[in-house]
Formats: C-alpha cells, sequence, structure tokens
C-alpha cells in the first residue's frame, strides 16, 4: 500500500489541516512539491524522474495534459463526493463528466493594491497604469494569464487564435511596460504585504489572504472584464496508486473539509454542499465574483493550438524587459 502520496501545487499545504487529518485517517503522508506557472508545472511533469500522484493544475494545462494522453481515467466509484460539485465549473472545461479531472478550487484575476499608498479604489487598467503609480506594479509572469488579460482589455477573447488581435495585446502591454516594477511568479501577495509594490495583478484568494489581516489590501476585478482560474485534482497516468489518489480526492470534496480550505485560502470552492460552511464574509466575496460570471465579464481560459501558444509566447516575450 502506498506510505506517501507525492502532490504537486502551485500552493503550500503544510499548514493545512485538512491534509494533515487525512494522513492521520489513513496512514499516508503527503510531500508537496510545489510549482510557481503552469509553464513549470508542466516542465516538472514532463522532464524530471519525479512520480506525482496527485496534481493540482489551472486550465489551460489540464486541457493540454488530457491532449497528450498524461492523464489517468478516474473511476467514479471511488469518488462518491462528486455529487457535491456546481456544474457551473464543467461549463467550459470540456470534461463535463470528470473523466479526468475535478475542481478543487477557483479564483478571479484582478487588482490587489494598498489603499493607503494609491489614495483611491483602482477599478480598470486606467488605474492600475495612472503615471502617479510607475515602477510600483507588478505583473503576473504567466503568458496565458497576462496576454489573457490584454486580450479582454482589447476588445477580443483572452482564447483569441487571431494574430492580428494577439498582436494588439502585445501592443498594449507595450505601451504600458516601462511602468511595471516587476513580473511576478506566484509572490505578488507577498509583494504587496512588504509594501514593495502598490498594485499587483493576482488571483483573489492570495490578495483575500492578506486582506484577512490588513485592512489597507483591498482586491477589485478589472471593469473591462477578468479570468476566473478554476484549479482542479487530477491524477497522472503513472501514479504509483489511482487508488490512493482517487481516496485523496473525495475525502477533499467532503463538505467539511471544501469548506476548510476554502475558509483558511481564501479561494473559492466548486463544492455547493460547502457553501453554507463557508465564513459569511468570504461567501459575499464569492457570490458577487460569480454574479459577475454569470453576467459575462469573467471567461475561462481554453486550450489553443500548439502553433498560437506560440505566438503567445513570442508576443510575451517581447513584453519583457
Amino acid at each position: 500500500m502506498l506510505s506517501e502520496l507525492h502532490l504537486l501545487d502551485s500552493y503550500s499545504t503544510s499548514d493545512l489541516p485538512v491534509f494533515n487529518t487525512f494522513s492521520a485517517e489513513t496512514g499516508v503522508s503527503i510531500t508537496s512539491h510545489l510549482y510557481s506557472t503552469s509553464e513549470e508545472a508542466y516542465r516538472f511533469l514532463t522532464t524530471t524522474d519525479q512520480a506525482y500522484d496527485v496534481i493540482i493544475v489551472s486550465d489551460t494545462l489540464v486541457h493540454r495534459l488530457r491532449r497528450e494522453q498524461r492523464l489517468a481515467v478516474l473511476n467514479h466509484a471511488q469518488l462518491p463526493n462528486l455529487v457535491h460539485l456546481d456544474p457551473m465549473f464543467t461549463r467550459s472545461n470540456g470534461d463535463p463528466d470528470y473523466r479526468f479531472c475535478v475542481p478543487y478550487r477557483w479564483s478571479v484575476l484582478g487588482f490587489g493594491y494598498r489603499q493607503s499608498a494609491t489614495g483611491r479604489a483602482i477599478n480598470n487598467w486606467d488605474d492600475v497604469f495612472d503615471p502617479a503609480y510607475t515602477d510600483r506594479i507588478g505583473v503576473p509572469d504567466e503568458v496565458r494569464l497576462s496576454m489573457g488579460m490584454a486580450l479582454i482589455k482589447s476588445g477580443f477573447s483572452p482564447n483569441s487564435s487571431d494574430p492580428a488581435a494577439i498582436a494588439a495585446a502585445r501592443n498594449w502591454w507595450l505601451s504600458v511596460a516601462n511602468q511595471i516594477n516587476r513580473f511576478t511568479a506566484s509572490n505578488e501577495q507577498e509583494l504587496l504585504q512588504r509594501d514593495e509594490l502598490d498594485i499587483v495583478v493576482a488571483r483573489s484568494g492570495d490578495i483575500l489572504q492578506i486582506a484577512r489581516d490588513d485592512a489597507d489590501i483591498r482586491f477589485t476585478i478589472p471593469e473591462e472584464g477578468s479570468i476566473l482560474i478554476t484549479d482542479s485534482l487530477c491524477v497522472p497516468a503513472n501514479a504509483a496508486s489511482q487508488s490512493i489518489a482517487e481516496q485523496f480526492i473525495n475525502f477533499v470534496l467532503t463538505p467539511e473539509h471544501s469548506a476548510a480550505l476554502a475558509n483558511m485560502s481564501r479561494y473559492g470552492t466548486p463544492n455547493q454542499a460547502a457553501l453554507p460552511l463557508i465564513d459569511a464574509e468570504l461567501r459575499a466575496s464569492l457570490n458577487q465574483y460569480i454574479a459577475q460570471e454569470q453576467a459575462g465579464l469573467l471567461f475561462h481560459l481554453t486550450d489553443v493550438d500548439p502553433a498560437v501558444l506560440e505566438l503567445y509566447r513570442a508576443a510575451w516575450t517581447e513584453v519583457q524587459p
């Protein structure tokens, strides 16, 4: 029997009591392996000897791994807690029957900022790139996320395959690049918390975490629209024990456990049965985001042709200093 479950995630699990409870109940210890970007996660999965039992990855990487047949087909007999999931999270993932992955947490890309530094609310991209904030801005170094936001700002789909649209998004970034202090890799909230930056483009959950203890930190979603990011639990085709991996996934989908993870991480949960157990402040924020998704202001990233992905990468390379 597997005694150690290897988990690949962008979020540290060392301080998550729910995961510790799983280990206590099953005798299976969890070893976390962290990545900063989806590109880095893909490299870990395809170029290292480490085998992972469960991976937590976001939309576009899920699509790519499925396309390349790197994921195991899930045994639903091991996953009775699937009944708790909100159908909203299957709309755009191309896997409505959860054959390969299970939605785990979600967030919205937006603006985290320090109110005392900006002196006003930051509601749109023009607010962000006010000359007053030059060299105090951080942008994520994730090709599809940052290019997707620029496409939305420029009036296009964040999944566009049109070279002209991709060029327009690149040109917009180039027009504001001299105001950006740094391109960040999953530490945006820390830079904001340490006053190294005044405005960061970041996931809602990461900003809400630090806002819990610092009333000066605010989070808003761009008026122009934004990206809803769903992180999913998947089992790689080469996992040491698919059965133990599925046991872990089903454990996480228990409403009480999903709620505990959401309350601690400040990310949304796709678990409908967990929502009444989430604290009122977080639930209010999540309801606001869901309303914006229903109004057509939030978009899900989907897979693009490899040749188009290369256009995105080439465009983003031009933007970075």
